[in-house]
């Protein structure tokens, strides 16, 4: 149950980038896991949690987000493998039931809400009922970077709607070259100059590193990965007030032995 719960939540980012499995994923899973009990303490070099931290997996095992109004229908495939889902903001999304990253972009086409989405019975296709009136037939294999779908109406709008952006969320610096992610600067990421070599002077603004809260990925100017947040911890970190990363009492982070960049092997305490 372990190891299921383990690629559950992270399986997705080791494939897209392997070193993180030590870099981000050990820091992040439960404290009572046996993966992290058993590993956590030969890597040492890495970021920790230093409030805030899961003791047990959760109950839930991901939150999917990518939608940008309320979520008004939910369906499994056939074979359990996908989600669809339909939402206010007027599309359809695909995700991945395993690790729970969506498959593709968002079907748009209605006019309206999508109210009502199911999966053929033999997993191909996806119908969805709307506020438009309209009930559209979608492709539930995507290859495509926009996909829409055939509306049943041929009289009715086939305009595009609202795009779906990441939304980024500022992290507060340390003049520049330390980034903190705790109310107390001890705690603050140390030798930041890698991150922002080369970097122009627009990437080196105040504020130059950013959470994608639909990715999970922390990155720093060009786009430089620095760790990943597993979805249940992410929402922690969003205050849209302030550019204050770790609300008082919430999630907190130690970035003062972690290492990263071309160094991140490092993470391993030498014998």
């Amino acid at each position: 149950m372990d190891v299921q719960r383990f690629i559950q939540v992270f399986g997705g980012m080791i494939l897209h980038s392997t070193p993180h499995l030590y870099v981000s994923v050990l820091p992040f899973s439960p404290a009572n896991s046996l993966l992290s009990r058993k590993f956590s303490v030969r890597f040492p070099n890495t970021l920790r949690v230093a409030s805030g931290r899961d003791i047990n997996w959760p109950a839930v095992q991901t939150a999917l987000r990518g939608h940008t109004y309320s979520v008004l229908s939910v369906s499994f495939s056939p074979d359990g493998t996908r989600i669809v889902t339909g939402s206010g903001d007027n599309t359809v999304r695909l995700w991945n039931a395993g690790t729970g990253e969506p498959v593709g972009e968002p079907l748009r086409g209605h006019a309206e809400s999508v109210t009502s989405v199911s999966f053929s019975p033999d997993g191909t296709r996806i119908v969805t009922g709307s506020d438009d009136n309209t009930v559209r037939l979608c492709d539930a294999v995507m290859s495509q970077p926009s996909q829409y779908c055939a509306v049943s109406d041929p009289s009715a709008s086939s305009n595009e709607h609202r795009v779906m952006h990441p939304t980024p969320m500022t992290l507060n610096t340390w003049n520049n070259h330390t980034i903190c992610f705790s109310s107390n600067s001890i705690h603050a990421l140390r030798n930041t100059s890698e991150l922002t070599d080369g970097a122009s002077h627009d990437d080196r603004s105040s504020n130059p590193f950013v959470l994608n809260v639909n990715s999970g990925w922390v990155a720093g100017p060009k786009h430089r990965l620095l760790f990943w947040v597993p979805p249940a911890s992410r929402h922690p970190f969003y205050n849209p007030v302030t550019t204050l990363v770790i609300p008082r009492g919430g999630l907190e982070l130690d970035l003062s032995r972690m290492v990263h960049g071309q160094h991140w092997q490092k993470c391993r305490e030498v014998p």
